[in-house]
């Protein structure tokens, strides 16, 4: 075989593929696959937690006056941190403001810290720096409200997983 010839094959059968590959890319036929079920907060916020250890942990803030929405999600936030069992002592599950918490959720804690980049439609997750990293929509639908907290469940137990810090 001569030189030229197999030097010609060689720069096609390496150069066609990194074309093929550029062109599915750009033209978005490729997705991505991902394994979290909430959305990642596309702004930076932290939050200062003031935790001795340091923890992850589930927040919410609601508005003044408490909607059905609010309601669902208090519910949704208890369940979650008690379905967390074991991995309790890991995560932490705040309820920012003044708002008074109804005394069916005793696992929750109370924080007089707010930030006016958090909305009373989410719930949170605070990586153990304080970073707000992942938020989920509530509903005042109660079937909504259960499958969120599996999402919330299973994507802490996810990061609990690969973390080193909390």
């Amino acid at each position: 075989m001569k030189t030229k010839s197999f030097f010609s094959i060689f720069l096609v059968m390496a150069g066609v593929p990194l074309i093929l590959a550029f062109v599915v890319l750009k033209m978005g036929w490729y997705t991505p696959g991902a394994t979290n079920k909430g959305e990642f907060v596309e702004f930076t916020t932290e939050l200062d937690l003031h935790h001795d250890v340091p923890t992850w942990s589930i927040v919410y803030q609601p508005t003044e006056s408490c909607d059905a929405v609010c309601v669902e999600q208090f519910y949704g936030l208890n369940q979650t941190y008690i379905a967390l069992g074991k991995l309790q002592k890991r995560v932490n599950a705040y309820v920012l403001g003044s708002a008074k918490l109804p005394a069916e959720y005793p696992m929750l804690k109370t924080l007089k810290l707010t930030n006016k980049n958090l909305s009373s439609q989410y719930l949170y997750i605070v990586d153990p720096f304080g970073k707000v990293i992942m938020q989920y929509a509530g509903a005042a639908d109660r079937e909504h409200t259960i499958n969120t907290s599996k999402d919330i469940l299973a994507d802490i137990k996810k990061l609990l997983n690969y973390a080193r810090v909390g």
